[in-house]
């Protein structure tokens, strides 16, 4: 039994991986996207503004409607709303399709992995649920290592279309092996919306997921715009985009994957307290030298490492403060998340239309600073 869960928590790692990918590929081919739809690179940024606010608003609501299903139906659910987006993407059937498209993407992706990592917690067992839920979150960082990489090496050599047929070949192969492997389990009973409501009344939870905002403002001002921002730093050859894309990548496996796993031994706030500590001062020596390539990628690594450390350790603290709703904390965690992502690209792309592109460095700070000291507040606060 227990080498039949590792295997399913495996299976869904995987597909977090290729869901993951449809997300963050965005950043890696922002300009080819520019390029193709004859737009700036801040206009074809907000893409990543529309799949993150649309997953934000979407994944509560369908979260609340599906949880009254089997977690097998669950995933065939998410994973059918991102085929219908991941193959309209590359239609090229004009901007608003396009923005239509990863609206729907964005709900189908959020949706899935939410769900996964609530099974995943379940399929490890007691004590041991951060270790499964960073199995999950290891597959979404997977998707910078390889996905953006790669993806950038295929649109390098046929198109950035190509990208999502193949992700949503493979997805459907996916969706095909959650069919023959897991059973009707049932889960959690659906919170009401008035239980929902009553929630977010709950201060330290509310204080928790401003954290979740800011830290991801931060995360996606970052991610969406890194690649201008890099070419602003020093001008530099594909091979050297893809080498700092791969860096960038095992870090955030390093810090996906041990993020929740310590927690569990150590416990989640001294793994919180620890990492938004890095964050903060690593974004602030970044900001000091932005004029180096070289100490810039040290430190955006180390950064890196420490926002994917937690991410996953954020997730599994929501979780156990209302341990009878954590699939529904989660999903508010992960809306959370992805409204940090719009916020981020909509200011990324505001501040670089409006002042430059280094200025965006200024905005992390900012954001980092506001969630390190309300995360400070949160310590103060009771349940």
């Amino acid at each position: 039994m227990l080498k039949n869960n590792q295997f399913k928590i495996y299976l869904l790692t995987l597909i977090s991986f290729l869901v993951g990918t449809s997300q963050f590929i965005i950043a890696g081919v922002l300009d080819k996207i520019a390029d193709s739809l004859n737009i700036t690179v801040s206009s074809a940024g907000q893409l990543v503004t529309v799949f993150a606010l649309a997953s934000a608003i979407g994944t509560p609501i369908l979260t609340l409607l599906i949880t009254k299903y089997s977690f097998k139906k669950q995933l065939l659910i998410a994973i059918f709303i991102f085929l219908i987006g991941a193959f309209l993407t590359p239609l090229n059937l004009g901007y608003e399709i396009l923005v239509l498209s990863r609206a729907i993407t964005g709900i189908g992706t959020i949706l899935f992995v939410v769900t996964a990592y609530v099974l995943a917690g379940q399929l490890s067992g007691v004590g041991k649920q951060g270790s499964g839920m960073s199995y999950i979150a290891l597959g979404f960082s997977l998707s910078q290592v390889a996905g953006v990489p790669l993806g950038r090496m295929i649109a390098n050599m046929y198109d950035w279309q190509m990208i999502f047929y193949i992700v949503g070949v493979l997805v459907f192969l996916g969706s095909i092996f959650i069919m023959v492997t897991f059973q009707g389990k049932a889960s959690q009973n659906s919170p009401s919306i008035k239980e929902q409501i009553n929630i977010l009344k709950n201060k330290k939870i509310s204080l928790s997921l401003t954290v979740t905002v800011f830290a991801f403002i931060t995360f996606s001002a970052i991610t969406t715009f890194i690649t201008p921002l890099i070419f602003y730093i020093q001008k530099v050859d594909e091979h050297t985009i893809a080498l700092i894309f791969t860096i960038l990548g095992i870090a955030s496996v390093i810090g996906s994957k041990s993020g929740a796993t310590i927690a569990d031994k150590i416990g989640i706030q001294k793994v919180l307290l620890s990492t938004m500590s890095i964050v903060v001062i690593s974004l602030i020596v970044m900001n000091i030298f932005s004029h180096s390539l070289i100490i810039f990628v040290i430190m955006l690594t180390i950064w890196n490492i420490a926002i994917w450390m937690f991410g996953p350790t954020q997730g599994l603290n929501l979780s156990k403060m209302v341990p009878t709703h954590a699939s529904i904390l989660l999903s508010l965690n992960s809306s959370f998340v992805q409204l940090g992502f719009a916020l981020g690209a909509f200011f990324g792309g505001v501040t670089i239309e409006k002042f430059s592109i280094h200025s965006i460095m200024y905005l992390e700070v900012i954001s980092t600073i506001i969630a390190f000291i309300v995360y400070l507040f949160t310590l103060r606060v009771g349940k």
